[in-house]
């Protein structure tokens, strides 16, 4: 690596196993190295989730700590400024919603050239009261003032954050390479888990909160496991809700029948032995996980919140939030659990994304 590679610095706020953190790392994995490199910028509560900092260090990026700006917003804001004067990034890469147009604008006061905003998803999840209102109206201002390319990863994505300005949709790029398992390694993954072909699989990952919905998920699931004793429910990922999520699938007597796996760095291993993939969220952009169970040849249920951008394969089904649970349960129950792959499905392969992003970084 020369004086002429171009840095990015990513404020991320979190490096875990979120959607937006794999869509970058698959990317990083992929660009061309010589010519641009990845930094990130995490907030101190995050910093001791590492599932990436070792693989970061090894392909050449930083991670850089700062203060949560939800404790103390000047603190955030002084490190940050410190931060970019110091180290001279050539280009600042936005991934948080909420609060970017002040990362933006510190970008721009700091000189850096190219200010990316991306909207991974179609809400912020912050609440909807008048303060709350105000300060999302001034931080789009921010971010449309101080921004020089928007990015999107669907439509509804770009048109909740940017509204009628002019934005590009950039595929959530997945590593189809990385999906490809073969009978006996499936099966080896069902025995390491008690399962057996005789159990009807269902998957859900995703950060346990409340946008994800898991709670309405194990009402579903009690449903399809009144009429199919044999059904497992694989739960896997972390957050605020475990808890009372587990404490649910007690009172629900799921226990034998809901596998909590937690956090895992095997996911394209874990969705190759799924027989079908749910994802009742109550809002998403374009998640990250819909495409790599479509890349992993499963049947799909999603809600029908989620951007229709998401239907790449022929067996995928939208469902109302507001339908009973034994209507999504009589579509889960529905065969058959496979799914094919198509040519648009093929638009997500992560060198069509990094070449679409190397555009922008390098132009």
């Amino acid at each position: 690596m020369d004086d002429m590679t171009k840095r990015v610095l990513h404020f991320q706020g979190r490096m875990g196993r979120g959607g937006a953190e794999s869509f970058m790392m698959n990317m990083y994995r992929k660009i061309d190295r010589e010519k641009i490199q990845f930094d990130f910028l995490i907030y101190d509560d995050y910093q001791d989730v590492q599932d990436y900092h070792a693989e970061i260090e090894k392909l050449g990026g930083r991670i850089f700590v700062v203060t949560n700006p939800k404790k103390n917003i000047l603190k955030y804001l002084h490190e940050v400024n410190k931060l970019l004067k110091k180290e001279q990034f050539d280009i600042a890469h936005n991934e948080v919603y909420f609060g970017g147009g002040i990362n933006l604008w510190l970008a721009k006061r700091n000189n850096i050239p190219i200010r990316i905003a991306h909207s991974h998803a179609t809400e912020d999840g912050k609440g909807n009261s008048a303060v709350l209102g105000l300060l999302r109206k001034y931080l789009h201002h921010l971010l449309i003032k101080n921004a020089t390319d928007l990015v999107a990863v669907s439509k509804e994505a770009g048109e909740s954050l940017f509204g009628d300005q002019k934005y590009v949709i950039v595929n959530n790029g997945v590593d189809f390479t990385q999906y490809q398992f073969s009978e006996e390694e499936k099966a080896a993954k069902k025995r390491e888990l008690g399962l057996s072909d005789k159990n009807l699989i269902i998957g859900n990952i995703g950060r346990m909160e409340e946008q994800k919905n898991q709670m309405f998920l194990l009402d579903i699931f009690e449903a399809v496991h009144q009429k199919n004793q044999q059904a497992k429910l694989l739960l896997i990922g972390n957050g605020s809700l475990k808890n009372q999520l587990l404490n649910k699938i007690d009172q629900l007597k799921l226990a034998d029948a809901v596998l909590y796996l937690g956090e895992r760095e095997d996911i394209p291993a874990l969705l190759s032995i799924m027989d079908v993939f749910l994802l009742p969220s109550l809002y998403e952009g374009l998640p990250m996980v819909g495409i790599e169970a479509q890349v992993s040849g499963k049947k799909m249920v999603f809600a029908d919140t989620i951007s229709r951008d998401i239907n790449l394969t022929p067996n995928t089904h939208f469902v109302s939030l507001n339908a009973p649970v034994t209507k999504w349960a009589e579509i889960l129950l529905e065969k058959p659990y496979t799914n094919e792959q198509t040519s648009k499905l093929a638009e997500f392969d992560v060198s069509n994304t990094v070449k679409q992003m190397e555009k922008i970084y390098l132009r």
